[in-house]
């Protein structure tokens, strides 16, 4: 059947190359910053829409609840989810991505989508990570639609719009949307050579906020608080549980606080990113960051810490396994072969793995590298053999498992 398929879909694939080039340009050249919840649904929408002309059913999932203790939450965008049957057929064979990146606003203005045939290069604010799979992913799941290969298996699309947090909004969804699913493939960055990744590290996200007393820096020091001298001790034992040995990092990457250089920080707040291989390892950080917390070494300052897990680790269960075989079986049918990866990074595919126990391999994009810097980069002629491994991975699955990623007997 392998060769079947590849024979069907080598035409169609060639025949939209070029529009899936211009679908990804117009995507590049879109500022959609994880926490500009404005920005990403205006991609969610053209999404929507595109997927609708394909002949799905596609729409926006409405907000998750927001905790309490983080409201700021409310800012980010929605879940689009697209299928090809209705939801009590179940989510079937499913293509994860995100619409979210790390850029800012203007980023896309100032580093338009610039395509390099002859260096086989294309860079754009979020081209690798992740808008190359995201487009895939939609033309993947068309051609397969248009050229009736899966039968009556469904397939499902998700969109999320806040992964590089942590998808705190989106988990929410995936375990409603996605469980008894066949087997997920999500199109992170692929690793250059063919990889794809059968594990990945989990990672968590916290939010800390520490109110302090302002006083004059010179005349009244003695009468202030230091919120940010607090936070510096709180960074310092937060460091000391890094252990890159067992892959534990505790990584403080965004500080804000005080009012100016004269004055005793009556404020300050960290967002603080976690990243672990095993699932109790993880859980055994975020306790340990929160009795950090709890201590107090300036007196007077009063801390909150918000946030916990996010990202679920993928590991090499036996399902897992099983769908790489399939990949390295449409590797060879697509005369490109992969290779396994273990990735020291985070994704929302986890979950499905972790939780929900669904056969689950990521970093099926197209291939590039410099995710997250003005370097990043994709590999155009890495696009066409990695969607037919995807549609071929995909085709297979459908045979092969049943729902909740039983194998057929």
């Amino acid at each position: 059947m392998l060769s079947k398929w590849r024979k069907k879909l080598v035409p169609w694939f060639e025949a939209h190359e070029a529009e899936m080039l211009k679908l990804l340009e117009l995507f590049v050249n879109m500022d959609t910053f994880s926490h500009d919840g404005k920005q990403v649904d205006e991609m969610g929408d053209i999404i929507i829409q595109w997927m609708r002309d394909a002949g799905f059913t596609a729409q926006r999932l409405p907000k998750a609840p927001i905790p309490e203790d983080e409201p700021w939450m409310e800012q980010l965008g929605h879940v689009v989810i697209a299928r090809t049957h209705a939801p009590e057929a179940g989510p079937g064979v499913v293509l994860m991505a995100h619409m979210d990146t790390v850029f800012p606003a203007g980023t896309a203005r100032k580093r338009p989508f610039c395509m390099d045939k002859a260096g086989d290069r294309a860079t754009g604010p979020g081209i690798l990570d992740m808008k190359g799979g995201l487009v895939m992913n939609m033309f993947v799941a068309r051609a397969i639609k248009e050229l009736n290969l899966m039968g009556d298996v469904p397939m499902t699309l998700t969109f999320s719009p806040d992964e590089e947090l942590g998808s705190p909004t989106t988990t929410y969804h995936l375990g409603r949307e996605l469980k008894g699913a066949h087997a997920v493939m999500c199109t992170e960055p692929g690793y250059i050579g063919g990889g794809v990744s059968v594990e990945r590290k989990g990672s968590g996200h916290m939010l800390l906020e520490i109110t302090g007393k302002s006083a004059h820096a010179g005349r009244n020091y003695a009468e202030g608080h230091s919120a940010i001298l607090e936070l510096a001790h709180k960074i310092l034992a937060y460091d000391k549980h890094v252990d890159l040995d067992r892959e534990l990092t505790v990584n403080t990457g965004l500080i804000n606080g005080g009012t100016s250089a004269n004055s005793v920080a009556p404020c300050a707040s960290a967002r603080i990113h976690l990243t672990f291989r095993a699932l109790e390892d993880g859980k055994a950080l975020v306790d340990s960051i929160r009795s950090d917390t709890e201590q107090t070494w300036v007196q007077g300052t009063h801390s909150h810490i918000s946030g916990g897990l996010r990202l679920y680790p993928l590991t090499m269960t036996p399902k897992v396994m099983a769908l790489y075989d399939l990949i390295v079986k449409a590797g060879e049918a697509a005369d490109y072969p992969v290779t396994l990866e273990r990735s020291k990074g985070a994704a929302e595919s986890g979950y499905c793995c972790s939780v929900l126990d669904l056969p689950t391999v990521c970093s099926m994009g197209p291939e590039g590298t410099g995710l997250h810097t003005e370097t990043e980069y994709l590999i155009p002629s890495t696009i066409l053999p990695r969607a037919m491994i995807l549609a071929l991975t995909s085709l297979q699955a459908g045979e092969v498992f049943l729902p909740f990623g039983e194998r057929k007997k």
